[in-house]
């Protein structure tokens, strides 16, 4: 759930954040990380971002940028998935992702790209949409912060993929390259960085000129675990400060307990098919959450009342209350059970069902009229005949 949002559903460009998605579809693409794989020369052509702009962007969206950070991976030589999956996450490798694009989308980045997308609106992600594995900026490459929330917070829950995100140095050990040392691009995790923030449990940078400096990371301290995500920053110390101090406003938030409803509360009641006034409904204890303000906020109380009718005995379950977050999860829910016995009278039953026993009746009156009339047509039927047979 949102417990806090300033633009979050603005759409903006989420420059290299994007390489969350591209590893979360990647990982679920399920190919052995050992698996080799060729860089075809054609996935490491670069174009200017003022020669892009003058084109209108009327060229593919995942060409690399001279001034944007790759690997250096070598044409035609062969790395694993997993070597590039770390470079895509520690460093932010374009080139990478356009290797793992194009092999995953079964040699077309465009076709990985339709499977992304799909899958992000799967993961609840209804307003991103990626043209390219990397980041680079695109006019229609959009998502928003609260949607790179959802997707960072969908990888913490992927064993794969936050070994990953929380991995500080990885050396990559397939093909040809001039250094083979990665280190996490993420300073809220490193203990060399003067930033660590000992709840940090992973995340994504990204910059640019555009987007400003990005970041999304994801923090766990005892049984909470939270996502910030900080877009659109001045300077790259200012967005891991920020999410820093989001971080630690959430943590340092009290649990409190509040009653929804208490047992012997009278306010819920029904009225059964057949009655003539309502009947009382009942809790058998108080429906109570202990939790976070800012959690609390985000519930409410859902009361169902289950279809019933005449006879009711004490103690039947006619309904239920359920407490339900923003986002549609039941967080406790309370049986609603019957105050009193309630017996069928003739009474209530003509009450309720005036109009329906009132055409029985006149049925009943005018089949009974119309057999009256029958049996004595059939009776002097018969007279009739024993007269002729004498």
């Amino acid at each position: 759930m949102v417990l806090f949002s300033k633009k979050g559903d603005h759409k903006i460009h989420p420059a290299s954040t994007t390489k969350i998605a591209t590893l979360l579809y990647a990982l679920k693409c399920s190919r052995d990380l050992k698996e080799l794989v060729m860089v075809v020369p054609e996935l490491l052509k670069t174009m200017t971002k003022e020669q892009k702009i003058a084109n209108n962007y009327s060229i593919v969206p995942y060409l690399l940028e001279p001034d944007a950070y790759t690997l250096g991976l070598y044409p035609n030589s062969f790395y694993t998935f997993e070597d590039l999956y770390y470079a895509l996450m520690l460093v932010s490798a374009n080139d990478a992702a356009n290797v793992i694009a194009y092999h995953l989308g079964e040699r077309s980045i465009e076709q990985f790209m339709i499977g992304l997308n799909l899958y992000m609106g799967q993961i609840g992600c209804v307003d991103t949409t990626y043209v390219n594995p990397s980041g680079l900026e695109y006019p229609s490459h959009r998502t928003t912060a609260i949607d790179l929330s959802k997707m960072l917070a969908h990888a913490i829950k992927q064993p794969e993929a936050l070994k990953i995100l929380s991995t500080v140095h990885f050396k990559i050990e397939s093909g040809e390259l001039l250094d083979r040392e990665l280190n996490n691009s993420n300073r809220l995790i490193r203990p060399d960085s003067g930033m660590q923030y000992k709840y940090c449990i992973g995340g994504k940078t990204g910059y640019t000129e555009h987007a400003g400096y990005c970041f999304v990371a994801a923090a766990k301290n005892g049984e909470r675990s939270l996502v910030v995500a900080v877009m659109q920053s001045l300077t790259p110390h200012e967005r891991f400060l920020d999410a820093t101090n989001l971080f630690n406003a959430a943590f340092d938030e009290k649990k409190i307990s509040r009653v929804f409803f208490n047992a012997e509360d009278p306010c819920f009641q029904t009225t059964p098919k057949y009655a003539t006034k309502p009947l009382s409904l009942h809790l058998e204890e108080d429906l109570r959450v202990e939790t976070f303000e800012s959690v609390l906020e985000n519930m409410e109380p859902v009361v169902t009342l289950f279809e019933s009718s005449l006879p009711v005995k004490k103690g039947d379950v006619l309904g239920k209350v359920e407490i339900v977050t923003k986002n549609g999860k039941v967080i406790d829910s309370k049986k609603l059970f019957s105050s009193e016995d309630r017996a069928l009278t003739w009474s209530s039953f003509w009450v309720r069902n005036k109009w329906s026993v009132f055409c029985a009746f006149i049925f009943l009156a005018w089949s009974a009229k119309w057999f009256h009339r029958k049996y004595r047509s059939t009776r002097a039927s018969c007279k009739s005949i024993s007269q002729g047979s004498k």
